[in-house]
Formats: structure tokens, sequence, C-alpha cells
């Protein structure tokens, strides 16, 4: 399968059960999974829990955050992904979601000095 070229930013469809979104995603190559804001994941109506992750807290005074995961599809860079989503709260945060490294494997090269990449000038 062909590598799409991502830059650090790009629009990107999450599609629900009943309804898509459309927002802007931040790509962290340093991030092990992806993470969509609970607010979208429930606007979305995503569901069931398929399971639970651990993962390393940003927050200083906890280790570990016990987060549900989704299956949503998504799509960017003109490729539609079936993906398992984790959700956590980024209300406060600038993109309401993060590609990670399980939806950037094998599908994209994030080239870092774009931002947009995928969006036609």
């Amino acid at each position: 399968m062909k590598k799409v070229v991502i830059g650090l930013v790009e629009p990107v469809k999450v599609i629900g059960k009943k309804r898509a979104v459309k927002l802007l995603a931040k790509i962290d190559t340093g991030a092990a999974r992806s993470s969509l804001d609970e607010g979208v994941a429930e606007q979305l109506d995503l569901g069931p829990v398929v399971k639970f992750v651990r993962v390393k807290s940003a927050v200083a005074d906890k280790m570990y955050d016990r987060r549900p995961v989704y299956r949503a599809r998504i799509e960017i860079g003109g490729k539609k992904i079936p993906v398992e989503i984790s959700t956590a709260d980024r209300r406060r945060l600038k993109y309401k979601m993060i590609i990670g490294r399980d939806i950037l494997r094998s599908n994209f090269i994030v080239d870092v000095e774009h931002t947009y990449k995928t969006v036609k000038r």
C-alpha cells in the first residue's frame, strides 16, 4: 500500500455510527496511540467501549490514566481507515484529536516542514 505524505497538522474526518465530524488533528509521532476528545466521541455516538488502555499521564500527580477505546473510521489524506481510538478530555487543548503511531504506521509519512500537507493549494 502506498504511503501518503502528511504534515504536522491535518484535516481529519472522524466517522461514527450515525454522523461524521471534520476537525484538525495534530500528528504526534511520539504518541503510541491516537486520541480523540471525549466530547467529540459523545457527539459521534461512538460505542460500545471495546476495551480500556493504560496511558502514561501528562498530569504530574498521576502515573497513568485508564481510557476507554472505541471503534470508528477516520478519513485523512484521502484514505479511509478503521481505527480503535482512545478518548480523553481534550477540551482545553488546541487540537481535539491526535494521530499517533498506531495510525501512522504503514499508512503515512510525516513531513515536519509542513502543515495541511494534504490540502490542495
